[in-house]
């Protein structure tokens, strides 16, 4: 039954953005203000509350199992975390204390939203905000951070292993790279089918977020010393957007 009404589905916002909304497509496709613009208030505004409760769930196991690998000693050090994607900073209030943030988004029209969220999470220090690429990360130096954390990323990006290659560049030795991602069902699936015919359309609204990528095989191909993945295909979300990963990488 998932699988009829998620075909419907599918048809639906086909015919849709080809009529009706073929003008706000055209406008998301070849004006990259104004994408980046919808997607971050869509996302903060809209999609963020909407799924709120789900979504903080996951982003909380994912930050337990930083916390595992870091174990629960206390640091005379700040821990120096750079975040990839930083959004709205859904993030910030699982940051320890005594952290020193750096992050890098690629959307400036994020950073208004960040610096609303991380006036209620003074724990953590924000020492600088880049607006880069993650695939090319150059103002920022070799061997530079304890943690990159990386949560509902990699799905847009241009480059996957142009990104895991600068994670693990300016990652300290044993540094650990922490993640979230949807990932596209296996191949052989009629699931991978509907996730790749819905994809042109989503990665136009959704700012180049792709459902049908192979994330898992990157990251296990990506060179780390250990590579720890959960997968989960929680039905709370909706089925173009499972199954998920979350997981850790030492380099």
């Amino acid at each position: 039954m998932e699988f009829i009404i998620y075909t419907a589905v599918t048809i639906i916002v086909w015919a849709l953005s080809v009529s009706w909304l073929l003008p706000f497509v055209i406008i998301l496709k070849f004006s990259r203000t104004c994408r980046e613009k919808w997607f971050s208030w869509i996302l903060v505004k809209v999609s963020g509350p909407v799924f709120h409760d789900i979504v903080i769930r996951q982003r909380k196991h994912t930050f337990d199992l930083l916390k595992e690998h870091l174990g629960d000693r206390k640091r005379k050090k700040p821990l120096e975390i750079l975040e990839i994607g930083v959004g709205g900073g859904d993030n910030l209030q699982f940051y320890p204390e005594n952290s020193n943030l750096t992050v890098l988004d690629m959307n400036e029209s994020f950073i208004k939203y960040f610096e609303e969220t991380r006036q209620k999470y003074p724990q953590v220090t924000c020492k600088k905000i880049v607006i880069a690429m993650a695939e090319d990360m150059h103002e920022i130096h070799d061997d530079s951070f304890d943690v990159v954390v990386c949560t509902l990323v990699l799905c847009s990006v241009k480059n996957v292993r142009s990104v895991l290659n600068e994670v693990k560049r300016v990652l300290k030795p044993g540094g650990k790279f922490l993640f979230f991602e949807h990932v596209m069902y296996p191949s052989s699936t009629w699931n991978a089918t509907l996730q790749s015919l819905i994809n042109p359309l989503w990665n136009i609204y959704f700012d180049g977020c792709n459902l049908n990528r192979k994330t898992e095989e990157e990251l296990r191909k990506a060179g780390f010393s250990d590579t720890v993945v959960e997968k989960n295909y929680s039905k709370e979300f909706w089925m173009y957007i499972r199954p998920q990963i979350i997981g850790i990488c030492t380099k």
